[in-house]
C-alpha cells in the first residue's frame, strides 16, 4: 500500500509515521524539502503515486497565534487543503485522510459535541478562522471524492499533546505552554507559573499516540468512507484548572498555577463525542491525562530541552534589564 503523508515531519506527522511502520506500512513522509504545496503543480506532482493521502501539514498554532493572523491562517490553511483535494481526485487516489479541528464547531454546539453539529453552528472568535478553513476543506474533500470516486474522510482530534509537541511561546497550544511555564519557573525557584484565563475553560485533551493509532487504522480500515467526519478525543471534559494542577504534580518542585484572567482563552468549553469513531473504527483511547503528562514531562527531561529553555528564559530577563537600564549582571530587586 502505498501511503503518503503531508506534513509527516511535523509534531503528529512523526507519531503517525512511527504507528504506521508499528503495523507494517511504510508511507512515504512529505516536508518542505519536496516543495510548497500552496502550489497546485507541486501538489500533483508530489502525490502522483499515491494510493491513500494522510493530509497533516497545517499552519496551526496556539489562541494567540491563530488571533494574530486570521486571514493568512485561513488562507494557507484552505489554499493547501483545496489542492491536497484536487490532486488526490486528479490522480484518482483511493482514500484520502483529513485532520480536521474542534475549532470547527460553532460556540453554541452542545456537549458533547457530535459531528452533525457541525452544520448547525459557525466557527468564530480568535480561533474561528483555523476551524473554518478546516470545515470548509472536509466539505470540500467530500464534494470533490464522491464525484471522482475517492473515498474521504475527515478525524478531528481534540486537544493533541504529547512528545515532540510544539513549546515554542508563539505556537503552543494549552499543555505544551503551561508545562514550559510550570518547568522553568521551578528551575528559576518560583512559587507560581502563569496559566491564561480563570481556570474555568474546559478542552478535550488527548494523547498523540492515541489520535496517531486511529488515523493508522482509518488508513487500514476496509469501511468504505465517503465525506464521513469523526471525532476522536479523549472523550473527557477537563478543566484548565484541573491540568495545571496536574501540570505542577508532574513536574514537582512546588510550584503552583496562577491564573491571568485577562489573556486569550479561545472557547470557553470543549469536549468530543467519541461514539462515532467507536462505532466505525473502534476508537478507544488509552492514555489518561496525567500518563500523557508524565510521559511528555519525561520526554522534555531526557532532552534536556528544560535547561535550553531556562537559558532562554535568563537570556530574556538579562534583555530585559538593559532596556531599563540595569546592571544585568544583577538580580531585580
Amino acid at each position: 500500500m502505498n501511503v503518503v503523508l503531508t506534513g509527516g515531519s511535523g509534531f503528529l506527522g512523526k507519531h503517525v509515521q512511527k504507528a504506521c511502520i508499528a503495523s507494517g506500512v511504510i508511507p512515504r513522509v512529505l516536508g518542505r524539502k519536496d516543495g510548497d504545496m500552496r502550489d497546485p503543480l507541486v501538489a500533483r506532482r508530489v502525490l502522483a503515486d499515491a494510493e491513500v493521502v494522510v493530509h497533516l501539514a497545517a499552519d496551526v498554532g496556539g489562541v494567540a497565534y491563530l488571533a494574530g493572523r486570521q486571514a493568512e491562517g485561513f488562507h494557507a490553511n484552505h489554499r493547501v487543503g483545496v489542492n491536497v483535494i484536487e490532486a488526490a481526485c486528479f490522480h484518482r487516489c483511493r482514500r484520502l485522510i483529513l485532520i480536521g479541528s474542534p475549532c470547527s464547531y460553532g460556540p453554541n454546539s452542545r456537549l458533547p459535541l457530535v459531528e452533525k453539529s457541525l452544520q448547525e453552528d459557525f466557527p468564530t472568535g480568535e480561533t474561528g478562522c483555523y476551524g473554518l478553513a478546516k470545515l470548509v476543506v472536509s466539505e470540500t474533500a467530500k464534494l470533490f471524492g464522491n464525484a471522482m470516486g475517492v473515498e474521504t474522510v475527515t478525524l478531528i482530534p481534540g486537544n493533541v499533546y504529547g512528545p515532540g509537541d510544539h513549546f515554542e511561546c508563539d505556537r503552543s497550544h494549552v499543555v505544551a505552554a503551561v508545562l514550559r511555564r510550570a518547568v522553568v519557573s521551578q528551575l528559576l525557584g518560583r512559587k507560581t507559573f502563569s496559566v491564561w484565563g480563570n481556570g474555568s475553560a474546559t478542552r478535550d485533551f488527548v494523547y498523540v499516540d492515541d489520535v496517531a493509532d486511529i488515523i493508522v487504522q482509518a488508513v487500514t480500515s476496509t469501511h468504505r468512507f465517503s465525506g464521513d467526519v469523526l471525532n476522536v478525543g479523549s472523550g473527557y471534559e477537563t478543566s484548565v484548572r484541573q491540568l495545571a494542577g496536574l501540570v505542577a504534580e508532574t513536574v514537582g518542585g512546588g510550584v503552583e498555577p496562577e491564573f491571568i484572567e485577562e489573556e486569550l482563552v479561545g472557547y470557553t468549553h470543549r469536549v468530543l463525542s467519541n461514539e462515532l469513531a467507536r462505532s466505525v473504527l473502534g476508537y478507544q483511547p488509552k492514555v489518561t491525562l496525567k500518563e500523557g503528562l508524565s510521559e511528555t514531562f519525561a520526554w522534555i527531561k531526557q532532552r534536556g530541552l528544560d535547561r535550553v529553555w531556562l537559558e532562554d528564559e535568563s537570556q530574556e530577563e538579562k534583555q530585559t534589564l538593559r532596556l531599563f537600564g540595569r546592571d544585568a549582571s544583577r538580580k531585580a530587586a
